[in-house]
């Protein structure tokens, strides 16, 4: 029983609206920022292992990256007339384009479609057009390792 000098005391209304609009405002956050991280990041599938032939006189740094991509892949170094596997490559779609340089020097690219490279049983052997860049821009061979 309550007292006159205590009323009983309704239970206060809350408006449920500025929840709900928080609620849908994280989720639109959360679908928002992993449309993002995927557009951004490459495939998540990997190709076992590529490898390259450099048949050049050069010893190579060379990475790959999808067409279209912002983020490439660093591969790493090839050794003058060695020959390199790569394991576990981050898959870059359709079109991959090998980038290659020596000693800081730009040896251009080679754009290759993946069934090619399916095709050749994920081997690519540097273009010859790598030497001539190189050449031209006055770089001298690497010394040969034994």
């Amino acid at each position: 029983m309550g007292s006159v000098l205590n009323p009983p005391r309704s239970p206060s209304v809350r408006n449920p609206r500025p929840v709900i609009l928080a609620v849908v405002g994280v989720i639109a956050a959360v679908v928002a920022l992993v449309f993002v991280a995927q557009r951004l990041t490459p495939s998540k599938s990997f190709v076992s292992r590529v490898t390259i032939v450099n048949s050049t006189p050069y010893h190579l740094d060379i990475d790959v990256i999808g067409a279209g991509r912002k983020v490439g892949v660093g591969l790493g170094p090839v050794r003058r007339e060695q020959t390199k596997d790569f394991e576990d490559v981050i898959d870059q779609g359709r079109e991959w384009i090998f980038r290659f340089r020596s000693g800081g020097t730009d040896g251009g690219e080679a754009r290759i479609s993946r069934t090619q490279l399916e095709h050749d049983r994920w081997r690519l052997t540097v273009p010859p057009e790598v030497t001539q860049r190189l050449q031209s821009a006055g770089l001298r061979p690497s010394p040969p390792t034994e």
